[in-house]
């Protein structure tokens, strides 16, 4: 009893080790959202999150007192809460990872399905110096590439709606491509942009 009690705590350790690595890297993440780093809600969230690491500190002493007492089997007992831990976060790990392999398989089956059923479409307008591009996307983005100043410029124009039928245009100071040049844009068939999609 004596020696799966200290493997026991020896195992609480590595348990509290690696929460707190864990902890220590979404505590960071957690003051990438703007604003985050006053907001009290984020901040019990925080708390909350450190909970689990204080649960297992206090299991690591309990066995450890009972350990040093020479009650190795109560010792033994306290320590299962180790391997129940383990365990637990081991198949909440493993079903995590399933979940996620499962929704990006249906991720890809879904642009796949988009690439089969809406092929890219490509809208030109000759400039001076080449072709600026508006393309539209088989997973409804529709971006720009324009012949810049020095380089060419990429980004988003918008999205398409559901319906596949009208763009919804990105209001934003980034985009280099105004909602009063689209008409410019044609394709190969010569059809402008703002006759196949209506623009919102």
């Amino acid at each position: 009893m004596k020696v799966t009690a200290i493997l026991l705590m020896l195992l609480g350790i590595l348990l509290i080790g690696g929460m707190g690595f864990m902890y220590l890297l979404v505590f960071a993440m957690s003051f990438d959202a703007p604003g985050s780093e006053s907001d009290i809600k984020a901040w019990w969230l925080r708390l909350l999150m450190f909970l689990p690491i204080l649960f297992l500190v206090a299991v690591l002493i309990f066995a450890w007192r009972a350990y040093s007492r020479g009650n190795y089997v109560r010792s033994v007992r306290i320590g299962l809460i180790f391997i129940i831990v383990g365990v637990g976060g081991f198949l909440l790990l493993s079903f995590q990872s399933y979940s996620t392999m499962r929704d990006f398989r249906a991720f890809e089956a879904q642009e796949a399905e988009y690439i089969r059923l809406y092929p890219e479409q490509r809208f030109l307008r000759p400039v001076e110096r080449g072709v600026d591009t508006i393309i539209v996307f088989p997973n409804r983005i529709v971006a720009y590439r324009i012949i810049g100043p020095d380089f060419p410029l990429s980004g988003p124009v918008g999205d398409l709606n559901e319906q596949r039928d009208t763009i919804v245009y990105y209001r934003s100071i980034h985009n280099d491509i105004s909602i009063d040049e689209l008409y410019q844009f044609v394709d190969e068939q010569g059809r402008k942009i703002t006759d196949v999609y209506a623009i919102k």
